[in-house]
C-alpha cells in the first residue's frame, strides 16, 4: 500500500486530480464559516452576480456562493462514506463468497444476483418512504443500491487468488478462514480496493445530487443536490438565472473530473502496460539505422547484430539485453543458458516480437535468412510468425485453451495463415499429435484431461504445425519431472532430424544445455559472455561466469562429464561446419 501511494504521489494525473479534490475538502471543512448563512435572504430573488453577492441571488433571495460552499460539505461527506461502505461491504462479501465457496458462495451469490435485478431508484423510493429524513438515509439508500456490482468484481477476484500458494500456506499454519480473508487476500487487492473506492465514490456523489434533484433527499438541507432542485423550482432557467445553477454544476463536474484522474492513475500505476513507453519506442527509430551496414555471416539462418532490448521505467529507461550477437545455423540446436533475469526469454520474444508495451529494441537488428525482423509491419508480421518461426512456452499448464478442445487450437492456428476446412485441421492435428507421441484420438480431448507433460507435447505440435524454419523452446521442461523430460527431449531431437528445423533452446539448467545443444551461449546481466560448442564449454570454460555455474554441478567436472548414449544417438546429426567455425569466437 505505502508503495501505491508513493508510486501515485509521482503521476501526473494523480496529482491533479488529488490536487482538485484536497481544495473541495479544504472548502468542505472551513468554508462554511467564511460565508454567510446559506438559508438566510439576503437580496432581491435571481439577483445576478455583483459585489455584494459574487455569485448572486436564488430565486428565495439567498447567496449562491454560501449554498455553493456549504453544500460541499454533506455533498462529499455522504460521497465519501458511501463510498468507503460500498467498497468495504463489496468486497468483504465477495471475497467471502469466492474463498469459501460451496454453499456460503451459493447463499451470497443468489443475494447479489437478487440485488442487482432490482432497479436502483425504486429500491431508493421504497426506502426513503421508511427511513427517517436526513443523511443517515442517503447513505443507506445509495449502500445498498450499489454494493452488489463491487461484490461480484471481488468475488471473481477472490476465486483467482484462493488456490495460490500464499493461501494454502496460511491455512496449513492454523489461519481462521476470517483472518485468512482479512489478512491475506484483501491485501493483495489493494489496488483494487482503491480504484473502487474512487469508483464507488464517483457514483455516490452522481446518485445523491440525481435523487435530491428529483427530490427525494432531505430538501431542507443544503447539499448541492438541494440547489439544483431548488433552482429548478424557482424557474432559474426559464428565468435565464444561469448563476443559480452553473456554480454548483461546475463544482460537481471538477469533483467528477478529479475522482476520473484518480481513478486512471491507479490504473496505470497498478498496469503498467496502460502507459505507453515512450523514452523507449522513440529511441528504437534512431539506433536501428546505425546497425543497418551489419551484414549477416554466410550461410546463418538467424542473426542477432548488437541487439538491445531496454525497459521503460519511471526512473528512466533500464536496459535488460546489451549488444548482443550470435547466429543460428540451419538445422543446430542452440542453447542458451544464465540465471533467471539474465535476459534469455526477453531474447525469444524479441525474436518473435512479442515483447510487452514497455520494452523495444533499441538497437541492433535480428535477421532471420536475411530479413529483419525489427522492421517487419503488422501484416508481415503475422506471415512470419509460426510459419517461420515458432514457440514452445514455458508454462505447458496455461500455454493452451482451457475452453477449446485440442483440434480446435489446432484448427485456429492453421486458420490464422491460410484457407482450411475443420476436418483437414483434425486430420493435420492427429498427424502432429502422433508425431509427438500422443494417441490421434486426443484431437477431441479438452486440455485439463491431460497430464503436464502430455500438453507439453501438444505445444510442440502446435509449434510445428506450419512447418517452421525455427523453434524458440523456452524452458520447456521446468514443471516436468525428469523421466517426462528425457522422453519430451528425446522426441524434439527425433523430429528435428526429420524435419530439418533448429532450435533456440532457453534455459537455467546449463547440464541439459551441454548435452543437447550444439553450441551454448552463456547471458550475465544482459550480456553474452561466453559462446562455444558444448564440448569446449563442458571442458575448458574462460569465462568466470560460466565457470561459476559449472562449479555449481558437480557432476560436470572434466573427467565424468559425458553426454548421456541415448540423447547423444538421437542428436547424433550435429551442426553444419560453420556452425562449430562461428563457435570458436568468445
Amino acid at each position: 500500500m505505502r508503495d501505491l501511494l508513493r508510486r501515485l504521489l509521482r503521476q501526473r494525473k494523480a496529482a491533479v486530480g488529488g490536487s482538485i479534490l484536497l481544495g473541495f475538502i479544504v472548502l468542505a471543512l472551513i468554508g462554511p464559516w467564511l460565508v454567510m448563512d446559506p438559508t438566510e435572504l439576503v437580496g432581491r430573488p435571481h439577483q445576478p452576480p455583483s459585489s455584494a453577492h459574487w455569485f448572486g441571488t436564488t430565486g428565495q433571495g439567498q447567496d449562491v456562493l454560501a449554498q455553493t460552499v456549504v453544500g460541499a460539505r454533506e455533498t462529499l461527506a455522504i460521497g465519501f462514506a458511501v463510498g468507503a461502505l460500498v467498497t468495504l461491504l463489496g468486497a468483504l462479501i465477495g471475497v467471502t463468497s469466492g474463498y469459501l465457496g460451496r454453499r456460503v458462495d451459493d447463499v451470497l451469490t443468489l443475494t447479489t444476483n437478487v440485488f442487482l435485478v432490482i432497479p436502483g431508484l425504486p429500491l431508493a423510493i421504497v426506502l426513503g418512504a421508511y427511513l427517517p429524513s436526513g443523511p443517515f438515509r442517503m447513505v443507506v439508500v445509495l449502500s445498498l443500491a450499489g454494493w452488489a456490482w463491487n461484490a461480484r468484481v471481488f468475488r471473481a477476484e477472490a476465486m483467482a487468488l484462493r488456490n495460490r500458494d500464499f493461501v494454502s500456506a496460511a491455512f496449513v499454519a492454523g489461519e481462521s478462514r476470517s483472518r485468512i480473508v482479512v489478512r491475506e487476500l484483501l491485501p493483495n487487492m489493494a489496488s483494487l480496493l482503491g480504484s473502487s473506492f474512487i469508483g464507488n465514490t464517483l457514483y455516490a456523489v452522481g446518485a445523491q445530487v440525481g435523487l435530491e434533484f428529483l427530490g427525494l433527499g432531505d430538501v431542507g438541507a443544503v447539499t448541492w443536490g438541494t440547489n439544483l432542485y431548488w433552482a429548478g423550482n424557482d424557474a432559474a432557467l426559464l428565468t435565464r438565472s444561469w448563476w443559480v445553477f452553473v456554480p454548483t454544476g461546475v463544482c460537481i463536474a471538477l469533483v467528477g473530473f478529479s475522482l476520473t484522474l484518480l481513478s486512471s492513475a491507479i490504473d496505470e500505476v497498478t498496469n503498467p502496460a496502460l502507459k505507453a513507453p515512450l523514452v523507449a519506442t522513440t529511441a528504437v527509430r534512431s539506433a536501428r539505422s546505425s546497425s543497418a551496414d551489419a551484414a549477416p555471416p554466410s550461410g546463418a539462418l538467424l542473426s542477432f547484430r548488437d541487439v538491445c532490448i531496454e525497459y521503460a521505467t519511471e526512473r528512466g529507461p533500464a536496459r535488460v539485453v546489451d549488444s548482443v550477437s550470435f547466429d543460428i545455423a540451419p538445422g543446430e540446436v542452440f542453447g542458451l543458458a544464465g540465471e533467471s533475469g539474465s535476459g534469455k526469454s526477453t531474447l525469444g520474444y524479441a525474436l518473435l516480437r512479442l515483447l510487452p508495451p514497455a520494452a523495444s529494441i533499441t538497437q541492433g537488428r535480428i535477421l532471420l535468412n536475411g530479413t529483419d525482423v525489427t522492421a517487419l509491419d503488422e501484416t508481415a508480421l503475422r506471415a512470419y510468425r509460426w510459419s517461420q518461426v515458432s514457440m514452445v512456452f514455458q508454462s505447458a499448464m496455461s500455454a493452451l485453451n482451457p475452453v477449446l478442445t485440442l483440434g480446435d487450437q489446432f484448427h485456429d492456428t492453421l486458420a490464422a495463415h491460410g484457407r482450411t476446412t475443420r476436418a483437414a485441421a483434425h486430420a493435420r492435428a492427429r498427424e502432429l499429435l502422433a508425431m509427438v507421441g500422443l494417441a490421434p484420438q486426443l484431437v477431441g480431448a479438452w486440455p485439463h484431461q491431460l497430464s503436464g507433460g502430455m500438453r507439453q507435447r501438444v505445444g510442440i505440435a502446435l509449434a510445428l504445425a506450419l512447418e517452421p524454419k525455427l523453434v524458440v523452446m523456452d524452458e520447456p521442461t521446468t514443471a516436468l519431472d525428469v523421466v517426462v523430460q528425457k522422453e519430451l527431449l528425446q522426441r524434439v531431437l527425433e523430429l528435428k532430424q526429420r524435419l530439418g528445423f533448429a532450435v533456440l533452446f532457453i534455459t537455467h539448467d546449463l547440464p541439459l544445455l551441454l548435452a543437447l545443444s550444439d553450441r551454448v551461449g552463456v547471458l550475465q546481466g544482459g550480456k553474452l559472455v561466453e559462446l562455444d560448442t558444448a564440448e569446449r564449454l563442458r571442458t575448458d570454460a574462460r569465462h568466470p561466469y560460466t565457470r561459476l555455474l559449472l562449479s555449481s554441478f558437480p557432476h560436470l567436472s572434466a573427467a565424468d562429464a559425458q553426454v548421456p548414449a541415448d540423447v547423444t544417438r538421437a542428436s547424433s546429426e550435429r551442426a553444419p561446419p560453420q556452425a562449430a567455425a562461428q563457435g570458436g569466437g568468445r
